[in-house]
């Protein structure tokens, strides 16, 4: 009896533990493989591309080879990051409209402002704010307000070159009066011309299409679904230990090449920051403004808070102001934007909007400036 008992358990099949996806990771591949890396370059759309690609220099990767994979998926980033600068304008100039009565009594809104809130709420697909502001700016007369510096929303064509679109965004970046011209819904023309040209990126997991990406979905493992910032933070210690083992673990057994790599560009932080740029993305659209805010700050390399960097992109930015003008901090959101100013003109139309949003919401205020 004992035999059979023995024979059974012999003949069992061994399960093999679960591979680490990290692994089988971008990252695993180009440290373990350095040579597969530069034909990865030089075969999709050269290293100049990828340099860029690689320092979140988007607007500088679509010219270089047309049709590679780095200007698709650069494309790609651009769409993401305009329809961030978008959430962060229509909330703030709708919430700037809707208060405009019980902080200025006194003084009627201004047409365009009145204007803009009806195209805003239009593009929202948001019909009874639509009907409610159109009938405002119907009884206002409005046109176009000639004594006001700002122009009211206006539809740009939806084939129009994006580079062309930006350019029209605001007057040149030494003259003072940038940002004079404004249109709220800049940064929703953008995001359909530049996702019309990533229309064909290429999907699945390999290199070059994951390369400086985000990390596989498995790495993560499931994702809070409530807005509640602590079981976020819980969520996010616990990948960063499994990063910080696999960091240590591919540095261990790498050549000298890939542990170069893996240091000189920084790997592992690149696709962490981009990992969580992607759940603060997630959280964002779907209405969870406390995560998607704690997130952000989490992707955000603190040593180069200031700038566009390899770890910071601009979507990381444009997250952290979009998540605080939703949870009320609408300061905090114009120090976010600061970054983007020099190179992302059009940014400076949503900075607009957020400041007269500030000046709005401090009105009531006395004393200490305090947020919400």
């Amino acid at each position: 009896m004992i035999f059979f008992v023995l024979a059974a358990c012999q003949q069992a099949p061994v399960v093999p533990p679960a591979a680490e996806p990290l692994d089988v990771s971008w990252i695993a591949t180009v440290v373990r493989e350095p040579s597969r890396f530069s034909s990865t370059l030089e075969q999709n759309g050269g290293r100049d591309a990828w340099i860029a690609f690689h320092k979140n220099d988007w607007l500088n990767v679509h010219g270089t080879v047309a049709g590679s994979v780095p200007e698709r998926r650069s494309r790609a980033e651009l769409a993401a990051f305009e329809g961030v600068l978008w959430v962060a304008e229509s909330e703030a100039l709708l919430t700037l409209a809707d208060g405009w009565k019980a902080h200025s009594p006194d003084t009627p809104a201004p047409k365009w402002l009145l204007a803009s809130a009806q195209r805003v709420a239009e593009l929202n697909r948001d019909a009874p704010a639509a009907d409610r502001w159109r009938a405002a700016a119907a009884a206002a007369g409005v046109g176009f307000d000639a004594e006001s510096a700002k122009p009211f929303a206006v539809d740009q064509a939806d084939g129009a070159a994006a580079d062309v679109l930006r350019g029209l965004s605001g007057v040149p970046l030494e003259d003072e009066l940038l940002g004079r011209f404004w249109d709220p819904t800049r940064p929703l023309a953008l995001q359909r011309a530049y996702r019309s040209g990533a229309a064909d990126e290429p999907a699945g997991v390999g290199l070059p299409a994951d390369l400086f990406g985000t990390l596989p979905e498995s790495v993560m493992g499931e994702r809070p679904s409530t807005d509640d910032v602590e079981a976020c933070r819980t969520f996010s210690q616990a990948m960063d230990a499994r990063l910080d083992a696999f960091d240590a673990r591919l540095a261990g057994g790498a050549s000298a090449d890939g542990r170069a790599l893996l240091s000189d560009l920084r790997l592992v932080a690149v696709g962490r920051s981009r990992t969580l740029t992607s759940l603060a993305l997630d959280a964002l659209l779907n209405r969870r403004g406390n995560c998607a805010l704690f997130y952000a700050e989490q992707a955000l390399d603190h040593a180069a808070s200031r700038e566009v960097s390899p770890v910071n992109s601009p979507t990381v930015f444009a997250l952290i102001a979009a998540a605080n003008v939703r949870t009320g901090h609408v300061r905090e959101a114009l120090d976010a934007l600061t970054a983007l100013r020099a190179t992302y003109p059009e940014t400076i139309g949503v900075i607009e909007t957020i400041g007269d949003l500030a000046v709005q919401q401090g009105l009531d205020r006395s004393g200490v400036s305090r947020e919400n």
